[in-house]
């Protein structure tokens, strides 16, 4: 496990994201933590992982990271920001008025999204109830961010100098939950902080002014092949899962609970579910924690 705190930069002669053998012609630089994803300037001497990538995988990365990283860094519909920071206060406005959205093809501050649920009480009387919700992100698109995020910094800790490759994992991605700031502290997520915090850590860190953090564990069973993985994004948003071979990590998934949602009826065939969010405190929030390495 090592503590870095400049950026890394690799000699790689593969693509970190798809294994396709380099050329001058088929790749360029690239930022695994995308400077532009998080707010200007907070990644300006600090640390980060800098590779090279085939042209068709850092094109993907770069589109993904437009828009998610605009929405990630939104306030809540009562205009309050993830921080009390002027550069990510500024960064959000400036982001939110160039980035569209792939949900809503609107300008991303003008992607809030409104729910109006109207409810017979009686034949004479009726409620009408309003949620509105900050910009929201496709989950897939997540997901896939997740995916070149969590390969790149899989490489780095896999990297052979001598042959100048990293490796890849065997199995697939999973993700078990993308959660906003107000709702870290949910039992879904609780569960799994809980059932990981133990494991083996291969990468812990954060960067960019603590904008981007970071989590890779390993099984504690070296025959069971299944990492944890968790990323968090502009302070704001969370997203957690695993990686590897599918048994064992769908016996992992079986142990968590279900979040409960609350039913509204709608009409005979409709419906909308709501919950409470839970927030976490500083106390009781390990999800990157490290007896022996503080994220920035």
């Amino acid at each position: 496990m090592l503590q870095i705190s400049k950026p890394i930069v690799l000699d790689n002669v593969t693509c970190p994201y798809c294994g396709v053998r380099l050329t001058e012609k088929n790749s360029n630089k690239e930022h695994v933590i995308g400077r532009r994803f998080v707010p200007r300037g907070t990644l300006d001497g600090k640390w980060n992982l800098i590779v090279r990538a085939c042209r068709t995988c850092n094109g993907r990365k770069a589109d993904l990271e437009n828009d998610l990283s605009a929405i990630t860094m939104q306030p809540d519909p009562r205009g309050k920001y993830a921080r009390d920071d002027q550069i990510l206060k500024d960064e959000a406005i400036r982001k939110g008025q160039k980035s569209i959205s792939s949900r809503t093809g609107k300008a991303t501050s003008d992607s809030f999204e409104n729910i109006e649920v109207t409810q017979r009480l009686n034949k004479k009387l009726q409620t009408k109830i309003s949620f509105m919700s900050s910009p929201q992100a496709d989950p897939q698109r997540l997901l896939d961010l997740a995916h070149f995020h969590i390969k790149g910094f899989f490489y780095f800790v896999t990297y052979n100098p001598h042959t100048k490759m990293g490796r890849f994992w065997q199995g697939n991605l999973f993700g078990v939950a993308v959660t906003v700031l107000s709702d870290w502290g949910n039992l879904l997520n609780r569960a799994f902080m809980d059932t990981v915090v133990t494991w083996e850590p291969r990468m812990i860190g954060g960067s960019a002014d603590g904008f981007f953090k970071i989590a890779i564990r390993r099984h504690p069973d070296s025959e069971t092949i299944c990492w944890s993985w968790a990323l968090e994004w502009n302070a704001k948003f969370r997203a957690i899962g695993f990686f590897g071979e599918e048994k064992p990590i769908r016996a992992i998934n079986a142990t968590f609970p279900k979040l409960e949602m609350q039913t509204i009826v709608l009409g005979p065939d409709e419906y909308v579910g709501i919950r409470m969010e839970t927030p976490i405190t500083q106390e009781d929030d390990q999800l990157f924690y490290w007896d022996k390495f503080e994220t920035e």
